[in-house]
Parts: structure tokens; C-alpha cells; sequence
């Protein structure tokens, strides 16, 4: 499950690193909460092609997620999120949630120093 994971942030930020087109904002989610304890928000300032959103929802379901698009990864059970700047793309962001019991604060913080994110408790 753990390499299923990893399979889907590589997806996603290789996504980003594509680019997007469009004219309003997007948010995609893949959620494990149940799961594995994670959640992954994408948003970008413009729509992703349609090609590029299959090959999110893809990675996603394959790796027995719940792909959504407009929606954000849910409040409950939530113990903090890290969130990720692509550094090549202006306005792009990719966040994890983590969820108890899977997670607390202080493990999902540690993860996020990790990933060098930004960690919002809650």
C-alpha cells in the first residue's frame, strides 16, 4: 500500500510540473483516510486538461483511493496537514492530511519536516 502511495504524490507532481490550462481554480483529492490514515489535496489557479485529471483519478483508484474533484480531503478524525509548494509552477500546491488513529500531530509533523512542508495542526 505504502509503494501505491508514493506512486500517486510522483503522479501528482509530475502532473504539476506540466502545467495546467484554463480559467478557474481546481482542486483534486485522493483520499486514504480510512485506509492508511492520508488524504492528498492538488489545487492549481487554472483547470487541468482532462487527460491530465484521468491520470490523477488513475493513480488514485489504483492505488484504492477515493479520487474526487472540487472537494478537499475531510475535517474529521484530522490531526494536522503539511502542505507542499511546486516550486515550478506558481499558485500550485499539494497538501497531506493525516488522520488518527493511523497518525498523531506529532508523527505527521515529523513526516512533513521530512517532506520540508509547511505543518498546520488540525
Amino acid at each position: 500500500m505504502r509503494n501505491r502511495l508514493i506512486g500517486f504524490v510522483v503522479v501528482v507532481l509530475a502532473v504539476a510540473a506540466v502545467g495546467c490550462g484554463g480559467s478557474s481554480g481546481n482542486t483534486y483529492s485522493c483520499n486514504f483516510a480510512a485506509s492508511a490514515g492520508l488524504c492528498y489535496d492538488y489545487s492549481a489557479p487554472t483547470p487541468l486538461p482532462s487527460a491530465q485529471v484521468t491520470q490523477l483519478q488513475t493513480s488514485c483508484t489504483g492505488a484504492a483511493g477515493t479520487f474526487s474533484t472540487g472537494s478537499t480531503c475531510p475535517s474529521a478524525s484530522r490531526v494536522g496537514s503539511c502542505a507542499l509548494t511546486n516550486s515550478q509552477m506558481s499558485g500550485v500546491t499539494f497538501k497531506y492530511a493525516f488522520y488518527s488513529p493511523a497518525y498523531t500531530a506529532a508523527s505527521g509533523q515529523q513526516f512533513c519536516t521530512t517532506l520540508t512542508g509547511t505543518w498546520t495542526a488540525g
